[in-house]
Formats: C-alpha cells, sequence, structure tokens
C-alpha cells in the first residue's frame, strides 16, 4: 500500500509538471503547423481561439502518460511486471494513434517524445533531478526544430566529421584510457590527459562553431571575439600580415589582437578554475582580471580614437578539431607535465618556472592545465601554480609581440608592444601584491 505523505503528492505533482512541461511545447508545434498557410488564413487563425490540431498529442496526454509511469512503479514495488506493461500499454497506444493519424509529412518526434514520458515517471521515483533534468533536455530538443533547420543549409562536412570525432572522444576514447600514473612522479594518467585534450579541443571547436553560426563578419571586433577562443597567436599573425599590407589597418588590427589576448586570459582562467578548483581560481582571478580590464580598455581606447576602417579579411579560421591534431597536443602536453614535474622535483619552484616560461612561449593551455591538475593531483601550491600561469602568459604575449613587430612593421607592433606589456605589469604587480 502506498503511503500518502507530501513526499508522495510532491512527486506526483511533478511527474504531471515534467509531463505539461513537454506536452505544452508539442502542443504549441501542433498549433503553429495548424497556421501554416496562406497569409490571410494565418492571421485569421491566429486571432481566433483555436483548439488542439486533430491528431496531436498535447500537454495533458504528456502529464497522463508521466503520471502513469509513476504510478506504474508505486503500485508495482519492487516488481518490474507493473512498469514493463504499462510501456508496452503506452507503445501501442502510441503505435495505434501514429498510423491512425499519419500523413506523407509526418515524423516521429511527438510519438518518441510521448514513449519517453512514462519513463520520466518511472525515473522520477529514483532520482527527481536526474527526471527534471533528461525532460529539460527533451524539451529543448523539441524546441530546437527551427534553428536546426536553419543550420542544416550551412553545415559542411568537415564540420559533421569534427563533431563526430569529438562525440567518439569524449564517449568512447576517454572511458577507455587508464586512470593510473605512468610516471615516478605521478602527473602522466592517460585518463588526466586525455581529459586536457579534450577540454581544449571542446573549446576549441566552441570557438570554430560560433564563427560559423554567426557568419563571417567584417570587422576588428568580431575578429578578435571570436578568433581569441581559437588562438590569439593566429589572430596576432594574421592581423600583422594584413596591417603590413594595408596602413588602414593598423588600428583594426591592434584592436583584434588587444580582444583575442583578453579572451585568451578568460578562457585560461576557465581552464584554470575547471581543472584547478576554487582554490586556483581565487587567486588567479584578481591578475586575470586585471590583465583582461587593460587589454579591454586599450581596445576601446583605439577604437574610439583610431581609424576603423571597416576592411580587410577576417581571420581564415579552419576546423580546429582533428584527431592526428589532438594527439600530437596530447603528446606535447604529456611532455610538458613531465618536464615541470621533473624540473619541481629537481630545482623546486624555480624549476617549474622556468619549465612555464619555455613552454609559454610556444602555447599557455599546455602549461596552465599541467600546474592546475599538479594543484589537485600533487599538493602544488596554489600561489606557486598562479605565478607559473603568469609567467607563461608574459612568455606568450612576449612572443606575440614579437610576431606583431616582425610581421607588421614598427607601425604595427610597437604601440601593440607596448599596450601587451602593460597588461602583464599590471598582472605582475598583481601577483607580487598577493604574495
Amino acid at each position: 500500500m502506498v503511503s500518502l505523505d507530501l513526499s508522495t503528492l510532491k512527486e506526483a505533482a511533478m511527474a504531471v509538471a515534467v509531463g505539461l512541461m513537454m506536452g505544452l511545447e508539442r502542443e504549441r508545434s501542433g498549433f503553429e503547423r495548424s497556421q501554416e498557410g496562406p497569409g490571410e488564413a494565418v492571421n485569421r487563425r491566429a486571432t481566433e481561439q483555436v483548439e488542439v490540431p486533430h491528431g496531436s498529442l498535447g500537454a495533458r496526454t504528456f502529464a497522463l502518460l508521466t503520471l502513469l509511469g509513476w504510478i506504474s512503479v508505486k503500485v508495482g514495488g519492487d516488481s518490474l511486471a507493473m512498469p514493463i506493461a504499462v510501456m508496452a500499454f503506452a507503445a501501442l497506444l502510441i503505435g495505434l494513434f501514429y498510423f491512425e493519424t499519419s500523413s506523407s509529412d509526418r515524423g516521429l518526434t511527438t510519438e518518441m517524445a510521448a514513449l519517453s514520458a512514462p519513463l520520466l515517471g518511472m525515473l522520477l521515483t529514483r532520482d527527481a533531478l536526474l527526471a527534471v533534468a533528461v525532460a529539460v533536455i527533451v524539451t529543448l530538443l523539441l524546441l530546437s526544430k527551427p534553428w536546426i533547420r536553419a543550420w542544416i543549409p550551412r553545415l559542411q562536412r568537415e564540420d559533421l566529421t569534427a563533431s563526430i570525432q569529438l562525440l567518439i572522444v569524449f564517449a568512447i576514447l576517454l572511458p577507455m584510457l587508464p586512470v593510473r600514473a605512468l610516471d615516478p612522479w605521478g602527473v602522466l594518467s592517460p585518463r588526466k590527459v586525455g581529459w586536457m585534450v579534450a577540454l581544449i579541443a571542446a573549446v576549441d571547436f566552441l570557438g570554430y562553431a560560433l564563427n560559423r553560426l554567426l557568419g563571417p563578419r567584417r570587422g576588428a571586433l568580431m575578429t578578435g571575439l571570436v578568433g581569441g577562443f581559437i588562438s590569439s597567436t593566429v589572430v596576432t599573425v594574421s592581423m600583422s600580415r594584413q596591417a603590413r599590407e594595408d596602413d588602414s589597418l593598423n588600428d583594426p588590427g591592434q584592436v583584434a589582437v588587444l580582444l583575442a589576448c583578453a579572451v585568451m586570459g578568460i578562457r585560461v582562467a576557465i581552464l584554470a578554475a575547471v581543472v584547478g578548483g576554487p582554490g586556483l581560481a581565487r587567486p588567479l582571478l584578481l591578475p586575470m582580471a586585471a590583465m583582461v580590464l587593460v587589454l579591454l580598455g586599450a581596445s576601446g581606447w583605439i577604437y574610439r580614437t583610431g581609424r576603423m576602417k571597416s576592411g580587410g579579411d577576417e581571420v581564415a579560421v579552419q576546423n580546429p578539431f582533428h584527431l592526428k591534431r589532438a594527439v600530437a597536443w596530447g603528446l606535447a602536453l604529456a611532455a610538458v607535465l613531465l618536464a615541470s614535474a621533473v624540473a619541481r622535483a629537481w630545482f623546486g619552484d624555480r624549476g617549474l618556472f622556468v619549465a612555464a616560461g619555455l613552454s609559454g612561449l610556444a602555447d599557455v593551455d599546455a602549461i596552465t592545465l599541467a600546474v592546475s591538475s599538479q594543484v589537485r593531483g600533487v599538493g602544488l601550491a596554489p600561489a606557486t601554480a598562479v605565478q607559473a600561469i603568469v609567467l607563461a602568459i608574459g612568455a606568450n604575449t612576449l612572443a606575440k609581440a614579437g610576431f606583431a613587430w616582425v610581421s607588421g612593421g614598427r607601425a604595427f607592433g610597437q604601440r601593440l608592444a607596448l599596450l601587451l606589456g602593460a597588461s602583464m605589469v599590471v598582472a605582475l604587480v598583481v601577483v607580487w601584491i598577493q604574495v
């Protein structure tokens, strides 16, 4: 016998709410389909009171299905007979409904969502938070139809290949990697290195996807913001080359580089917080915020006072995720992890700073992830990790200033080097004050 108490009533109400959430979306979608047609007919139906279109599963049906799934578990107890019978009954009814109302242009989305409703009601009795989260995901998938249809024509084969590769890394390769470290210092855990590689690949792919979704835009703002997600060094080299070819692009190119470096600082802070935890995020926040604010202020000053001609080509952004490139980056990361661990073991914190400075000349993400993982893994002091990360960013900033001066000429590189250097001085001063 099911006891009637407040928690039981709360579960029943949640089952109804979950079903209503999905059903309301389907019912609204049915109204939109029923209003498709010539202009006057559409406008007339939009202003009139309408009913649920014939042949659609609405909010009440979904709510009853989730409630039915919940009841089956409550009544059946530990036995699976009742939930299985309820699922079979629901599947039979939904199947009959589909064949009775199907048409040549009709899909299976609503029916598949309806089949998930009783399962979500059953899941509520085991893990209410998970059931609600899954219901939200299902509803978002149902809502995403117009966005997916608008984006699919712009989808290229390279995009699809990269997306599948990223899913393979997260869903198949990562769970297969061993957790145990392979080195005496305990830093080369294949699972840990794999997660770091996947994290960087996901961030890079996000920047690429934003660029693809927003479309090609001219102007320094979009180039710097979107390019910074992928590689601030790529933005620096590309804009330097364009500025050398066209003097009018000096100011827009400098704005793009400064914004890309600011985005890089934000990206580094996020990566360090995710991998190193709150203990690293708190002391790193102030120097990174100071650096980013200086870069944003400098870019805003140039944007308002400079010659911001809307011209030039955007950075040619290629899809950044490829399995070979990811494996090569993973090997480089493993080398940085091992070098920093060996340097710290032999020379203490000074050895780590040497490794940070050298690796930062080529890539900031590798040393950031390396020292962040050591904060949690081998007990590296957060203050030492912050100093190593800021030192790596300083070395990387010095390299970008050199690229700008050599590739873009003195007119482009001199002011940019001064502004980038000022941002690093501010960050280093904040680190020195914290110490």
